[in-house]
């Protein structure tokens, strides 16, 4: 269990709004998140890094919904995105972009340009092929100059599962730490490009602070490098990667993260930006599903939920962890080790493995824990299914509908105009 969500007379609920309540409105599968889980989050990043000037940067792609989005601006945040989709998304929005920092290993034309277009807070490039790319771009729309970030792949190991890692040598992240010289040098005669920010990205889901430590020792050297250059670095960029505590394991906390990286910026006149995701939502939200069916397999119970990886695929393309809770809590006495599988015709469709819990059966709800961050906005329409509706539980005892569930005709509305 988290602190968003606890059981109420024997069920399971968030801001005192039941979510079998919610399943029985909705439909299952359903997204729920709990928004003052959300507040609480950002309330201790800000307190932790305070005695420093930062800005953090909402990562859109760990859940893009437009009413988190507006919310998130409403709190000060800025954005962290990595594709014109996301870009676009904050537009649509009628979000300013003034504080929008735009990532990503592999910009296209395209999506420099309405970087460029919309005037950004910066872009921060990620190769020596990009900054040349963009460099046209900028002078074809006759700007004088455009602020950039230089991402930097430092080869740090970000002690967090290989698939998730982004700050190594052999990752196709970032520029790597020899170019940075040469580009340097080329930026010195392409004064289009405005170098303000150096920016690392060591991974997700970082369970240790000493990566942190490591990367910014790593970033104030380049940082000397720059400025040697004839550069005026503004912004020291950490990235994202907090971890969060799927299971019983300790995390790190917020102050934790800023006690490593805080020491090292405090002779510094550069700022900070954080561009937490997961730390800042994942904890507020999860995914509810009914069990659809109860078999017997190699001495322990298969439960078939009507969730799987279309809905979460963590479990499946990480082996990720995530808590599972029955929604209605039993006096049954024995536990079930059993493993919760989902609907999707593929072998590796899991949500957990060798779990314990009460007497369940076809028909009761559960809950897996920790799914704001990376489970929507990776959700896919495999085996044609329709992606769930969200809601969001606003603390007061009240509720809303920020997503509704797809329908058919949402599975083939991009094909009718080919017909």
């Amino acid at each position: 269990m988290n602190d968003a969500f606890d059981y109420i007379d024997g069920s399971l609920a968030a801001g005192g709004v039941s979510l079998s309540a919610l399943a029985e409105e909705f439909g299952t599968p359903l997204y729920v998140y709990y928004l003052p889980a959300i507040e609480e989050r950002i309330s201790e990043v800000r307190s932790a890094f305070s005695s420093h000037p930062t800005t953090i940067c909402y990562s859109v792609k760990a859940n893009s919904n437009f009413h988190l989005l507006r919310w998130f601006e409403g709190q000060g945040l800025g954005f962290d995105v990595v594709s014109g989709g996301e870009l676009h998304r904050l537009l649509h929005a009628d979000i300013s972009t003034e504080q929008t920092v735009f990532a990503g290993a592999g910009k296209t034309d395209e999506e420099l340009l309405l970087a460029v277009e919309q005037d950004i807070w910066m872009i921060t490039v990620e190769s020596v092929g990009e900054a040349r790319r963009l460099s046209e771009i900028v002078r074809a729309e006759g700007k004088s100059s455009v602020p950039i970030g230089l991402r930097l792949n430092l080869d740090v190991d970000a002690d967090t599962h290989r698939h998730i890692t982004t700050g190594r040598s052999e990752n196709k992240f970032g520029i790597e730490i020899d170019a940075l010289p040469g580009l340097l040098k080329w930026l010195a005669n392409h004064r289009e490009l405005n170098p303000v920010c150096l920016h690392m990205h060591l991974g997700s889901q970082i369970t240790s602070t000493r990566p942190y430590r490591v990367g910014i020792e790593r970033l104030l050297y380049a940082e000397e490098e720059a400025v040697r250059a004839g550069f005026e670095i503004s912004w020291i960029n950490a990235g994202g990667g907090f971890g969060i505590a799927y299971d019983d394991s300790p995390v790190p906390s917020a102050g934790d993260y800023a006690s490593t990286m805080l020491p090292l910026l405090e002779d510094q006149d550069t700022g900070l930006i954080l561009e937490p995701g997961r730390y800042l939502i994942g904890p507020s939200g999860c995914l509810l599903t009914r069990i659809l069916d109860r078999k017997q397999r190699n001495g322990r119970v298969l439960l078939i939920a009507d969730a799987g990886m279309t809905e979460l695929v963590r479990p499946a393309l990480y082996e990720a962890y995530h808590r599972i809770v029955p929604v209605e809590e039993s006096d049954a006495e024995g536990a079930l080790i059993c493993d919760v599988a989902g609907p999707i015709c593929e072998s590796t469709d899991m949500l957990g493995w060798r779990r314990s819990l009460p007497e369940l059966d076809a028909g009761d709800l559960l809950a897996v824990m920790d799914a704001g961050a990376y489970a929507m906005s990776m959700s896919s329409n495999y085996n044609s299914r329709y992606r769930p509706a969200e809601v969001l539980i606003t603390g007061d005892g009240g509720y809303r509908l920020i997503r509704r569930r797809e329908r058919p005709e949402d599975l083939w509305a991009a094909e009718l105009d080919t017909l």
